[in-house]
């Protein structure tokens, strides 16, 4: 096979996991994992009306309300994965701030879905000009002056 492999991972929430999968990923020449699917089996009631959603209602949570998952799972693959494989940071990318966030905590690129859905194309222009806008104020000239750079408090 020639083609770059890569694979969207499902949310972790154990660190044993991040672990454990982390291991089996190193030992394959994968050149990006995609972080994270959403979360299956959401349910989505809207009491307004009686129409139903697709899936009788069932369905991926993403959007804002995944990205604090997105970006734990970014940031422990990033401490955990061999520095070839890139990281998309996917879930909650609304705005350019949410875009650093992903590459603050160790994202390549990121992935836009759900603002996509309800943007248009526009949203990239406007996602983009965020960050600039973010990199500026903070110094930055590229990319990788903050991938991955996360800070602890001790």
């Amino acid at each position: 096979f020639t083609k770059p492999l890569g694979i969207k991972l499902p949310p972790y929430f154990d660190i044993v996991h991040f672990d454990q999968a982390a291991a089996i990923f190193n030992k394959y020449p994968l050149k990006f994992v995609n972080c994270v699917n959403s979360i299956g089996n959401g349910l989505y009631i809207e009491d307004e009306s009686v129409v139903i959603r697709p899936k009788n209602g069932f369905g991926g949570i993403g959007g804002e309300y995944i990205k604090p998952t997105a970006l734990a799972n970014v940031h422990a693959f990033y401490q955990r994965l061999n520095p070839q494989i890139q990281i998309i940071g996917t879930g909650g990318v609304l705005t350019g701030r949410d875009a650093f966030e992903h590459i603050l905590c160790g994202a390549s690129m990121v992935q836009v879905g759900t603002t996509l859905h309800k943007e248009g194309i526009s949203a990239f222009e406007r996602i983009t000009n965020e960050l600039k806008a973010i990199m500026a104020e903070k110094g930055y000239e590229s990319l990788e002056d903050f991938r991955g750079k996360l800070r602890y408090i001790d």
